[in-house]
């Protein structure tokens, strides 16, 4: 079924952010990589163990609280964006899911139990992570991505959809999906996922709390 919301602003923050008894606190920042965008940072509650994981790719701080307050161990990773082509972009989120993969029982998740999670520009690396299994299959985890979610996707541009765009992917056994935003393609995208008998939501409208706690519940549901 099809339910349609506006998806806001985001995700991202420190490595573990403080938030109160629910929370961890650390201090430093890991990489996944050598360049200095390739970073994760953690919003784990605090005494995680065995939560499901979601890793994101763009976004704000207070909403990855929220989401980690519900119970999900949320871990934003950086990607190399300025001048680099999509497939790349892409393949830096595809190195990063795997990182978090291996060393997810370190920060209280579940590997078994992963998500991914794109914001504005970086809407559509989350979609083609979960349905193009070129890229993980790439790093040896083709089924490791349970369910996936984008918000605010980008225009089309002139370039060549089937390298950037996720709707030249779509397939019925891809992870469940989790659509928002003003772009009309995500409403045309949702429904060609169901078309083909794949599961998605699609909302258009939600204040930041409800979006966030609509993220979370979508997530821990897909994923335990």
């Amino acid at each position: 079924m099809t339910r349609r919301g506006l998806f806001v602003s985001l995700l991202g923050g420190l490595l573990v952010a403080p938030f109160g008894a629910k929370a961890a606190s650390r201090n430093s920042r890991l990489r996944y990589g050598e360049d200095p965008h390739q970073t994760i940072e953690v919003h784990a509650p605090r005494g995680a163990r065995g939560l499901p994981v979601l890793v994101v790719f763009g976004g704000t701080r207070v909403a990855a609280l929220r989401l980690a307050r519900g119970g999900v161990v949320v871990v934003s990773a950086g990607l190399r964006m300025a001048g680099r082509p999509p497939r790349a972009v892409v393949a830096d989120a595809g190195l990063a899911t795997a990182w978090v993969a291996a060393r997810a029982q370190t920060f209280g998740g579940d590997a078994a139990r992963l998500g991914v999670l794109g914001l504005g520009a970086r809407a559509d690396v989350a979609l083609m992570l979960a349905l193009d299994r070129r890229y993980m299959a790439a790093r040896g985890r083709p089924d490791l991505i349970r369910a996936a979610g984008a918000m605010d996707r980008p225009a089309a541009s002139a370039r060549d959809l089937t390298a950037t765009r996720p709707e030249a992917y779509v397939r019925s056994g891809g992870p469940p999906l989790w659509l928002g935003g003003r772009d009309p393609a995500s409403v045309v995208l949702a429904r060609r996922i169901e078309a083909v008998g794949g599961q998605v939501q699609s909302l258009v409208r939600s204040d930041d709390a409800g979006l966030t706690q609509a993220a979370a519940a979508f997530f821990r549901r897909e994923l335990i």
